[in-house]
């Protein structure tokens, strides 16, 4: 798989259609986990107020709050399937970057809310005998579900902020700094919005009862509370975003802004004056509050997602147009391929290797020129039956070197046989064509100990400073060259990797280099090298 042309298909709808999609579908599922929340805060409340108070019955208001839940989260859930599903395809590169960087967490949302929504169905249709077990199963229930907005928070703020990526990583996966606080900001506005939506919801669908009013009047102070709470927290959100806020975002803000003070105003007004809110004027300011402030989110969301999807598809137009001249012959040389019958090594490494390596394996193949990293010199390598295999089933990362696990092991083993027989890969190193004095081989560990370990290892293995290095530093104790080419490697460099020349050492400290990684082969891979 081709991993940028791959990801980065061409869309199926156009960007403005796409976006308008997703803004859609994400603004109606906002709004169903929104009063999913909301309804869940509230239903868990009324019952901590209710068996606090000892009256425990049946049918109470709590019951009713929370049998709307499975509503509520059925909607959520599978409309929040179809913005993940456009989102994947708007903005593929930094959500599924995102989603990896998280991913133990991504992956613990799904038992969250299996937990969360079995644990508040049990809190809304199971008669209360326990009160105690109830209470427990409703602090489990909500925290596991308070836990799942927190997670997609932090995927969004990664998502729309590529540029701290890398911090990210090297903070173990987790948010720092300014991104941090953006994400604590972020994550308790939500909240509020929800008790706000859910105290909305219920103020006219869970209050037909004898006490309507004393229900509606309760639930506006619920409103005033969560608008409360949200702009004190927007405050300190709007402040916290870590891109700079242009004249259009600010705009549709402060209408929703404007829309939020309205409706707090007019709530406060009838709660103190012992009266509530007709429809049309709590949902037309809810829609005001709403809309605006989800358009000027995707604004601020934007700006961060569409310059790197933009840099991602331009890269990938450069890079097809780069591969482009080569496609058709890679392709005529794959049909030719087809009459072909790989049954044997010597035709495998004719056919599958010597236009790189060269048919007598000295890296000199008719295609050798074009890669970046030069194939190795084979009848220069010394290495162990176990690493060649490796090498053969996963090829080597970073560089020309495919994997040939397309054979079956047979094949392989064949192969082996053929590249140990015609350039003894699986034979002892040659001696060094120098004697190296004592003061040059202790300046050379002094110099391997200093420079070398940092990516080599201190000794035979392979430093973790490096392990994400493409192709890999070697690993001397598996795999070595003669003495010759290790020489004209440390003294030249090897083009294409992290392998820097130090030519600047004096020949016989280079030579000691030589006789150090050679000895750690030796001691380590020659025993088991085996021949055939």
């Amino acid at each position: 798989m081709n991993e940028l042309t791959d990801l980065l298909l061409n869309k199926p709808i156009g960007e403005v259609v796409l976006d308008g999609l997703l803004f859609l579908v994400f603004a109606i599922h906002l709004t169903f986990v929104l009063t999913m929340i909301g309804t869940a805060i509230l239903g868990f409340y009324f019952f901590i107020e209710t068996w606090w108070g000892g009256k425990l019955k049946e049918r109470r208001w709590d019951k009713e709050i929370l049998q709307t839940f499975l509503a509520h989260k059925s909607l959520a859930v599978v409309i929040g399937v179809g913005a993940l599903l456009l989102i994947q395809v708007g903005y593929t590169i930094p959500f599924f970057t995102s989603v990896s960087l998280f991913a133990p967490f991504w992956m613990l949302i799904i038992g969250l809310l299996i937990v969360s929504f079995i644990f508040f169905d049990a809190l809304a249709h199971r008669i209360y005998t326990h009160h105690y077990l109830h209470l427990t199963a409703g602090v489990v229930a909500l925290g596991c579900l308070l836990i799942v907005p927190g997670i997609f928070v932090a995927v969004l703020v990664s998502s729309e902020n590529s540029g701290h990526w890398m911090s990210i990583i090297n903070n173990g996966f987790r948010l720092s700094g300014a991104l941090s606080t953006h994400w604590v900001f972020r994550y308790l506005h939500i909240i509020g919005a929800a008790v706000v939506l859910g105290a909305v919801f219920h103020y006219f669908f869970s209050t037909r009862s004898s006490d309507t009013q004393g229900r509606k009047s309760t639930l506006l102070k619920w409103v005033v509370g969560g608008l409360l709470f949200q702009v004190a927290v927007g405050v300190f959100l709007y402040g916290s975003v870590p891109n700079t806020i242009d004249t259009i975002t600010n705009i549709f803000l402060l209408l929703g802004i404007l829309a939020a003070l309205t409706l707090l105003w007019f709530s406060f007004f009838r709660v103190s004056k012992g009266r509530t809110l007709g429809t049309g004027l709590i949902i037309g300011l809810s829609l005001l509050i709403l809309i605006p402030m989800l358009v000027g989110r995707q604004f601020i969301q934007d700006k961060g997602l569409k310059p790197l999807h933009a840099q991602t598809v331009a890269t990938k137009a450069e890079y097809k147009n780069t591969l482009e001249p080569y496609v058709k012959p890679a392709l005529a040389r794959y049909q030719e391929s087809f009459g072909v019958v790989y049954n044997n090594g010597s035709t495998i490494y004719n056919n599958s290797c010597a236009f790189c390596h060269g048919s007598e394996g000295k890296g000199k193949g008719k295609d050798a020129g074009d890669l970046t990293i030069p194939p190795e010199e084979l009848i220069n390598v010394r290495t162990t039956r176990d690493h060649l295999y490796k090498i053969l089933v996963h090829g080597v990362d970073g560089t020309g070197m495919p994997y040939f696990a397309y054979f079956d092991k047979g094949k392989l083993e064949d192969l082996m046989r053929y590249l140990n027989e015609n350039f003894d890969m699986l034979g002892a190193l040659s001696p060094l064509p120098v004697t190296v004095s004592a003061e040059a081989d202790k300046r050379a560990h002094e110099v391997f100990n200093q420079v070398c370990h940092h990516c080599h290892g201190p000794k035979d293995k392979v430093a973790e400073f490096s392990l994400g290095f493409k192709p890999a530093p070697t690993d001397f104790a598996v795999y070595n060259l003669q003495p010759k080419r290790a020489f004209e490697i440390i003294t030249n460099g090897y083009p294409g990797t992290i392998m820097v020349n130090y030519g600047m050492l004096p020949e016989d400290v280079r030579w000691g280099l030589v006789k150090m990684v050679n000895d750690m082969f030796k001691k380590n891979a020659q025993p088991n090298t085996q021949g055939g």
